[in-house]
């Protein structure tokens, strides 16, 4: 009898619980041209063209009690169901300034704190810029940030930027944050809570990669891809992820690739990811600056194709270059201030040895570089013969790998404490 009156009781309460009602939607700033924004009673609906016309449409839901993006897919065809946004960061203190290269609040005595994103639906606000559409979802937090998420389309392109934009009013903020999306991938699942996803990449050596995602880790895994993009294999085509190409780095000592995408599958749900890390063993991270008040916009973006992996990863390169500079006429592309130690190792093997660096820049159509040598190695403080020795072979070696149709240009160049004019290296 007492079980039947809890039964009975539970099933009052859960009817008395009031339905989750939809957020307002502000669609005053919306224009009419080749995206349009639809509300329904629940949710709401952006459509547009991708460069072959075909219509692709993303749907949000304006219930806060639901994932935030119910479906995006061409037709009727769904690439991304069910999907949730993906934040997390961390959060230090700034000491001396804004301009702070030398600084790493790894090392501050307040130390640093881990912040994992929170997201509960308060309002959503879509506007036009230019032919371009941003609806953005307020109510994301974020350590001591607020704000919300913004997603922003593109007329003739199957690109979407997801950005947090957030703002703290703490004083001293610096931080670095990960980013991504949890989507929802049912037919992946397998017997025993495994899965099966594919992942494809490009590794360091620029070949594609196949990988198969078994779903036995539920830690994300960070990929040492080439080109900063992978992209996972859904029901209905492939999605890439890749960072803001210029604005998502903080500025490091070293150019590694540390593996700075991700991915994972677990029990029924695929993530893809981009994400930074907060050092490497080295003496500054000077991380990105957040001053109190002024907006935040943590951004990545990605491409959605209804084809195969290998195609949506295709079409990255062609916003990216495929890491390469492309030629501009009239003109050669300068890289300046490689710290290579290039002298010392010329010394040791002869000015004939070929750099590593050397066919790397000029992969990447690099036709100039400025070699910053004696920045710890040689000798930079010696006032003897020694020095002017290793001036001597400085100029010598950057002569020998310079082509010989292409005489070095001359510029200013750090020499330790010294500062005089020294040659490029012309590819």
């Amino acid at each position: 009898m007492n079980i039947c009156r809890a039964f009975l009781a539970t099933l009052i309460l859960i009817s008395l619980q009031p339905p989750a009602v939809s957020v307002p939607l502000d669609l005053a700033g919306v224009r009419p041209g080749p995206i349009s924004v639809v509300r329904s009673e629940d949710s709401v609906a952006v459509t547009w063209p991708d460069e072959t016309a075909r219509v692709w449409r993303a749907t949000f839901s304006l219930n806060p009690a639901q994932p935030l993006i119910t479906s995006i897919g061409a037709d009727s065809e769904a690439v991304v169901r069910s999907a949730r946004p993906f934040y997390q960061g961390e959060i230090g203190k700034r000491r001396g300034g804004w301009y702070a290269f030398f600084d790493d609040p790894t090392t501050h005595p307040d130390g640093t704190r881990h912040v994992q994103s929170t997201f509960q639906l308060r309002a959503a606000t879509a506007r036009s810029v230019g032919e371009r559409v941003e609806i953005v979802f307020d109510g994301l937090r974020m350590g001591s940030f607020d704000g919300g998420l913004a997603y922003t389309f593109y007329p003739g392109s199957r690109l979407i930027q997801q950005e947090a934009v957030l703002t703290t009013y703490d004083a001293d903020v610096a931080y670095y944050y990960d980013a991504g999306l949890d989507v929802a991938a049912p037919s992946d699942r397998q017997p025993g809570n495994n899965m099966r996803t594919e992942a494809v990449f490009y590794d360091t050596d620029g070949a594609l990669r196949h990988t198969t995602l078994n779903g036995l880790q539920a830690e994300r895994v960070p990929v040492q891809a080439r080109y900063r993009t992978l992209a996972l294999k859904t029901a209905g085509g492939s999605v890439a992820v890749f960072p803001a190409p210029h604005a998502y780095f903080f500025p490091r000592d070293f150019t590694s690739n540390l593996g700075f995408v991700w991915h994972r599958a677990w029990r029924g749900r695929v993530s893809l990811g981009i994400r930074q890390l907060r050092d490497e063993n080295w003496q500054y991270y000077p991380w990105v600056n957040a001053p109190p008040g002024r907006p935040q916009r943590m951004s990545v973006f990605f491409l959605l194709s209804a084809a195969a992996p290998e195609a949506a990863l295709a079409h990255v390169l062609r916003y990216t270059n495929g890491d390469r500079f492309r030629p501009l006429e009239g003109y050669k592309t300068l890289a300046t201030h490689w710290h290579l130690a290039d002298t010392v190792q010329a010394i040791a093997n002869g000015f004939d040895w070929t750099p590593p660096f050397k066919p790397v820049l000029k992969a990447m159509g690099v036709d100039a570089a400025m070699i910053m040598d004696f920045h710890g190695d040689g000798h930079p403080n010696d006032l003897t013969d020694l020095r002017l020795d290793e001036l001597h072979a400085y100029f010598g070696a950057l002569r020998a790998q310079s082509d010989p149709e292409r005489k070095p240009t001359c510029t200013s160049a750090d020499t330790g404490r010294s500062c005089f004019q020294s040659p490029c290296t012309g590819s």
